[in-house]
């Protein structure tokens, strides 16, 4: 097996940015979390209780035995078999008091670059974070790149260098997800100029959710300031919409409510884009801040500092700019877009012109559609568009691929784009009694938990007076080779109805 620094190095993005495909599977995945892997089997709750409690004594011992003694194999037994990243900082309080700097960088750096399994790599990334020079820097990035070791190689480069800005941008730039998320909730009012300005112009976004980072970004970035001049660039004026948008959303984090600067802020946005939008997207964030301004909570938000004077001022603002002609021949162009982004905005900007979006989207889940697309389509579904939308996912979804037998699988990750497109369908189908039993049928036969759970869910919606002769087989069949027990009680209680 590879060492897990050589495979990370081996499927580096040349852009910079992330994996290559097959990088994010690290070659411990099938090896158990509490044996140093990352198998955690979705139900499994040992891994956030399992601390043993004399890891804090054990593992500075035998930190000094590698170090001194060179048996290296004691503690790299130990660091797979227990879960001490819960009691870290004890852990490395201790080995700080062994006073073997020297010793335990090199310790660090070996564990860091030459570990086949993730729990000693992070052991090794935070060693070098007792003292890593120069020259760990790039090691760290290396590893930065995998989205397990974001947040241990942010803190080795915190704490160890004199300018960590440079390596701290870098290492935020070059992930997307949970790392980057990671980085950038930990950035405070310290916070350099470049990282500012990297998080103002686009640093918030992410593959989860822009909503996680974008308090961060007006707040640490200096919105306010940056559109407080008379002219911004796209890239800034596209990056201010896409923050307010994603605050006025809400969600995961902060939302519009907690930025004390948001009335400033969204009259300077509309200000900039009743002089200079040109785009859908312009038209979209202006149609989102006037969903927001026509909402309700506003007796609220006077008495917390908006005034009526200046909400009145933006609903006309995005009112007459919304009101240009240009915008429906954009959305009907946009329609047929292939950019992922593009399309949503058309979509959206379909819904507010009273556009209908059907025929654009059922031509695009035709070719390589995501979940979400499907989702789009079937929020459309009625009866008489229900039998078009559930052919085209027929021809699509190799249903006989699909329902191989239960497992106790998450389904999380593009090999499983076909069970979670699957998954739209069964849930869709719930408000269509009887309708497409076999996508039902099918997913209750799937090895991902998900797609089990919510054909029972469909069927529950069903009642059993809708129940094709077939289901009740089905659901036997079910039942006998469920192996979660929560799920097989549920298809259980259906046969009883």
């Amino acid at each position: 097996m590879p060492s897990i620094h050589d495979h990370i190095t081996g499927h580096l993005d040349p852009s910079g940015r992330g994996l290559l495909p097959g990088g994010d599977e690290l070659p411990d995945a099938q090896i158990d979390h509490r044996r140093g892997g990352g198998l955690v089997p979705w139900s499994d709750g040992t891994a956030l209780t399992h601390h043993p409690a004399d890891v804090t004594t054990d593992l500075p011992a035998l930190v000094a035995a590698a170090v001194t003694g060179g048996d290296h194999e004691p503690l790299y037994t130990a660091l797979c078999e227990r879960e001490v990243l819960a009691e870290l900082d004890e852990v490395l309080a201790g080995v700080r008091a062994l006073d073997l700097a020297g010793p335990v960088h090199d310790l660090g750096r070996r564990l860091a670059t030459e570990s086949e399994h993730r729990a000693p790599v992070k052991f090794g990334i935070a060693l070098l974070g007792l003292g890593a020079d120069s020259g760990d820097v790039e090691v760290l990035l290396r590893l930065g790149r995998h989205e397990e070791f974001t947040l241990f190689a942010f803190a080795a480069v915190e704490a160890t260098q004199a300018d960590p800005e440079p390596a701290l941008l870098a290492l935020a730039d070059g992930v997307e997800g949970w790392g980057r998320i990671g980085v950038v909730e930990r950035l405070g009012d310290q916070t350099g100029p470049r990282l500012r300005e990297w998080l103002l112009r686009g640093g918030f976004r992410n593959t989860v959710q822009d909503g996680y980072l974008a308090h961060r970004a007006a707040t640490v970035g200096g919105l306010v300031p940056a559109l407080s001049v008379p002219e911004v660039d796209d890239e800034l004026l596209d990056a201010a919409a896409d923050i307010l948008c994603a605050l006025i959303e809400g969600g995961p984090a902060e939302d519009i409510d907690d930025y004390a600067d948001a009335p400033i802020a969204l009259s300077l946005l509309v200000g900039h884009l009743t002089r200079r939008a040109h785009g859908l997207r312009h038209f979209v964030a202006t149609a989102r801040v006037d969903e927001f301004l026509a909402g309700p909570d506003w007796d609220r938000r006077y008495a917390a500092g908006w005034d009526l004077t200046r909400h009145d001022t933006l609903v006309r603002g995005c009112r007459d700019l919304m009101a240009e002609p240009r915008w429906r021949d954009l959305t009907l162009a946009d329609l047929d877009s292939t950019d992922d982004r593009t399309f949503h905005d058309a979509c959206y900007a379909a819904a507010v012109l009273g556009i209908d979006r059907f025929p654009a989207t059922m031509r695009r889940v035709r070719t390589d559609a995501t979940p979400a697309d499907w989702a789009g389509l079937l929020a459309q579904a009625t009866e008489e568009r229900l039998p078009d939308i559930l052919d085209i996912a027929s021809d699509v979804l190799p249903l006989a691929d699909l329902g191989t037998g239960p497992d106790d699988i998450a389904g999380i990750g593009a090999r499983w784009t076909d069970h979670a497109v699957l998954d739209v369908v069964v849930t869709a189908l719930r408000e269509f009694p009887g309708q497409g039993v076999e996508f039902v049928l099918t997913s209750l036969r799937c090895p991902v938990v998900r797609n089990r759970v919510m054909a029972v869910r469909t069927l529950t919606g069903w009642g059993p007076e809708s129940w094709q002769p077939d289901v009740q087989s089905a659901l036997r069949s079910a039942v006998a080779a469920e192996p979660d027990p929560t799920v097989r009680e549920s298809m259980a209680q259906l046969l009883t109805h």
